[in-house]
């Protein structure tokens, strides 16, 4: 049926749409050509191919350029599209000051945005040379709407449903990089964070996932907003750093295909990749740090559907963090009750001390003969760390070290929480005997020991899965090691 026939038999809208696919593929044919036959062009050629694109990638993808004059884009088009349609594409803006139309992207390496079925929706441009934004994207339209648009995903979706699982990364070049050294089942979130929408658009081919962004604090906190939507739209889900802070292109660029899809399969699931940022950033031997990374956590499970998974991860954050399951469920289900973000805070957790911790404040603050041995083990060991009653021991031992003794009032009075005061108070109404005194000191070295090996058992199961083998032995070791000393 010719074409003209066929639009004729559309509606308004429809026709529309038609018309701004045809700009759109009018315009990606003036970029290309540019960036063969302009000197402006030229140089931005010499600039893909310096960072290593090929002339089959560049045409693949049909990367062009955009010169820094003030209309080329109107002067190809105009006179073949209305300039309403025009401005209607993004590809055009119309000057505040006169009646001029000038275009939207100007000195830009130009990538086509394709949707799911190949056509040209929407286009990204980066600045070549110094400027800012650095990347510049089409403004929403009718065709194109950033949150449901994922770049690559046209060359990628055979892939991705043939491997079953599909590549997420952040950026045009990562994106490229990728599918030039074979591994063909990679997208980009064209800029944005992820949103639900492209999440069901990927879900149409594999519900597997592996989010690979950069690792710095963006990157970090983009993938965490990731995890989150993915485990929302119930994707299996695994996070990839890459060593020595890469991204993905200079990744493939210095190691190769092979390397990079090693690093894919052995890649944590999203769960471990949290447990492994919750123990490097915060300082999991105190209260403050073990607070600060179960609210870094409780968000993800609680979007977790399936109620046995997160019954299992539950018991796995609670053995991680030292923390009781009870307050963790009681809390999640507060939040899902309520439709809150769940947040932990210093008065939920462990209002009661444990008995050892307990002992050895009474024999300490009673003056026991031993107080004074006892005090100075504590400062050179530091097993008080980490413990409920830590601010308590720190209180006590600067103390003790300035005056040479502890006054009950003034220690009460350095005391900033009502939480650490209610401790101070089980311990001076407990009851204690001499042989419990002797013993409590090894109870919280065996208490700190404990902690130690949950910790130890948690980086055994990512050793595991990262398959590396020196590591494992070296873990294994200390955690016999650990095991001796409990027993002996």
């Amino acid at each position: 049926m010719p074409e003209s026939n066929f639009k004729g038999g559309l509606d308004s809208a429809a026709r529309e749409r038609l018309t701004l696919l045809d700009i759109n593929q009018n315009a990606t044919k003036v970029f290309k050509h540019q960036l063969r036959n302009s000197n402006e062009g030229k140089q931005a050629l010499k600039y893909l191919q310096e960072r290593g694109l090929t002339e089959e990638t560049i045409e693949k993808f049909d990367i062009g350029y955009s010169p820094g004059s003030f209309n080329t884009i109107v002067r190809q088009l105009s006179e073949q599209f209305p300039l309403d349609l025009l401005l209607k594409s993004g590809l055009i803006l119309a000057s505040e000051s006169d009646s001029r139309y000038y275009d939207r992207f100007r000195r830009r390496i130009i990538f086509p945005i394709q949707n799911e079925s190949g056509k040209i929706i929407a286009f990204g441009g980066r600045i070549l040379g110094e400027g800012q934004p650095k990347y510049l994207n089409s403004p929403e339209t009718v065709l194109y709407s950033k949150s449901r648009t994922l770049y690559g995903l046209n060359q990628a979706r055979g892939t991705i449903r043939r491997e079953d699982f599909a590549i997420l990364v952040e950026g045009y070049m990562d994106c490229i990089a990728l599918h030039q050294s074979g591994v063909t089942n990679a997208v980009a979130s064209c800029g944005t964070s992820l949103t639900e929408w492209q999440a069901k658009l990927l879900s149409r081919f594999s519900e597997k996932i592996v989010v690979n962004f950069d690792p710095d604090s963006a990157g970090a906190a983009a993938t965490l907003r990731s995890l989150n939507i993915f485990l929302e739209s119930n994707f299996k889900i695994k996070a990839l750093v890459l060593p020595g802070g890469a991204d993905p292109d200079s990744f493939v660029k210095k190691n190769g295909a092979q390397e990079y899809r090693c690093l894919v399969e052995k890649a944590p699931s999203y769960f471990d990749y949290l447990l492994d940022r919750a123990h490097q950033e915060n300082d999991l031997k105190t209260v403050e740090g073990k607070i600060a990374a179960v609210n870094m956590m409780l968000p993800c499970l609680l979007r977790i559907a399936n109620r046995i998974e997160r019954a299992e991860l539950i018991a796995r954050l609670s053995q991680f963090l030292g923390i009781e399951e009870s307050i963790l469920r009681e809390e999640l289900k507060n939040a899902n009750q309520n439709r809150e973000k769940p947040v932990i805070t210093r008065s939920r957790i462990k209002k009661e001390l444990k008995p050892s911790e307990k002992y050895l404040l009474k024999a300490i603050l009673e003056n026991d003969p031993t107080a004074g041995e006892m005090l100075r083990k504590l400062s050179i060991s530091q097993d008080y760390i980490g413990l409920q009653s830590e601010n308590i021991f720190r209180e006590i031992i600067t103390m003790y070290q300035e005056e040479g003794e502890i006054s009950l009032k003034v220690l009460h009075e350095k005391l900033q929480s009502d939480i650490d005061k209610d401790f101070l108070n089980q311990a001076l109404f407990t009851e204690l005997d001499p042989e419990q005194a002797v013993r409590c000191l090894e109870g919280i070295q065996r208490q700190k020991t404990e902690q130690e090996i949950v910790l130890l058992q948690e980086k055994i199961k990512q050793a595991e899965l990262s398959q590396d083998f020196e590591l494992l032995v070296s873990l294994h070791s200390r955690k016999s090691e650990l095991k001796r000393m409990m027993a002996g």
